[in-house]
């Protein structure tokens, strides 16, 4: 083959690579998907979408694309196409046919087959910032809406990555945002454009930490503080002191439940009478995919009866339960869409003077149920309830 024709098959294969991640990109967009996996494999290269916190298979495609796609991606990220030895982080920013942009996250991590790249897709359209909208049932609905509206303390939004944490953050923002507020975001990264909030970015690399940001923002005299995620003692230190000197104070821990929050919090250094001293409440929160149109009924045994009363939710035979189906609709999943469900433990007198104790997680949880706390299960088997997800979708979730 002459050097011309290799130039010519060379050009052309970038062209097909670039009219493939062109359309994996616009199907997910389209799919609704929240995360693309591009990953190299021993005989092709697989396209992965995650559709309702599930990942599917929906490609694979010759393995000879795999180099230009990874460098295409990369180009457009503005990262180094030279390198491929080294995890690089990235983003770009995709037009939409009608004109409305949406925003990319890049991960490339190399592996044994290959360089591996994860595209986190943020379409605003996709995301309506409104407590009311989220799914939250009325009781924890009111309760963290009453303490939103308190001038200092802190609220902490807790669950597990990929459920939805930064959505209520933001949500909670836009329900106490006015033009009287000083509000300011420190976040890594920044997921969503806030107009008229000052957000800052966290570089680590440059020594711009949780905490350092954070105290240079107490200089500004800010009267809401967001801060990301409360990754080590001095940051959560800072954190619960500002939320005790007039600051509000919002944040987010990786635990799956209310009460695990508090002892996370103990086991991270946080003295325990600045955490009973400044929480205000602990929302704990996951996503469930809701049942498609195409669900069907099933019949109700007494071990499901058991269960639902088990929890203080009364059915009987006749309480009609549903299941995933599956249609063209749902793509056969028998989902579509996902919404929040959470547990808002308020702080009230008497599990502040307990928190002081030694207290287990387990004890904590209990204490909460005598003052009336509505745990995570009891909500999700009330969607069951009402139709609207399934109890293998509760299981899957929070089991």
């Amino acid at each position: 083959m002459s050097d011309e024709s290799k130039k010519e098959k060379a050009h052309l294969e970038d062209e097909v690579a670039v009219l493939a991640s062109k359309k994996i990109l616009f199907e997910a967009i389209e799919k609704k998907a929240s995360d693309i996996l591009i990953e190299p494999l021993f005989d092709s290269l697989q396209i992965r979408y995650k559709i309702d916190g599930i990942f599917y298979r929906v490609h694979q495609l010759p393995l000879e694309l795999h180099p230009r796609i990874i460098t295409h991606i990369k180009a457009i990220s503005n990262l180094n196409v030279a390198e491929h030895r080294l995890p690089q982080e990235g983003r770009f920013r995709l037009k939409k046919l009608d004109g409305k942009d949406i925003d990319i996250r890049v991960s490339v991590i190399p592996s044994t087959l290959g360089e591996k790249v994860a595209l986190r897709i943020f379409d605003r359209e996709n995301v309506e910032l409104n407590l009311d909208k989220l799914g939250f049932d009325e009781v924890s609905l009111k309760i963290l809406k009453k303490n939103l509206k308190r001038s200092w303390g802190i609220i902490l939004i807790c669950g597990p990555a990929g459920s939805g944490k930064t959505t209520t953050l933001y949500s909670c923002l836009k329900f106490i945002d006015s033009i009287e507020k000083n509000i300011i975001t420190i976040e890594d990264p920044i997921e969503y454009d806030l107009y008229g909030i000052n957000q800052v970015n966290i570089d680590e690399k440059v020594g711009l930490t949780f905490a350092s940001v954070l105290k240079s923002v107490l200089r500004q005299d800010p009267d809401i503080i967001l801060v990301g995620e409360m990754r080590d003692t001095e940051t959560v230190e800072i954190a619960l002191r500002a939320s005790l000197t007039g600051h509000l104070v919002l944040s987010t821990l990786h635990t799956t439940s209310a009460s695990a929050a508090i002892v996370r919090l103990k086991d991270m250094g946080a003295e325990p009478f600045l955490i009973a001293s400044s929480l205000l409440c602990v929302c704990a929160q996951n996503l469930l995919r809701i049942l498609c149109d195409c669900k069907e009924h099933f019949e109700t045994s007494e071990e499901i009866i058991d269960l639902f009363n088990s929890y203080g939710i009364n059915i009987d035979k006749n309480t009609p339960l549903y299941q995933k189906k599956g249609c063209p609709n749902c793509n056969h999943t028998g989902y579509k869409g996902r919404k929040a469900i959470g547990e808002v433990l308020e702080i009230s007198p008497s599990i502040r003077e307990i928190i002081n104790e030694r207290i287990t997680e387990r004890e904590l949880q209990e204490f909460a149920l005598k003052e009336g706390l509505r745990t995570l299960k009891y909500n999700a088997l009330e969607e069951v309830k009402k139709g609207v997800t399934s109890l293998e979708e509760v299981f899957r979730v929070l089991e």
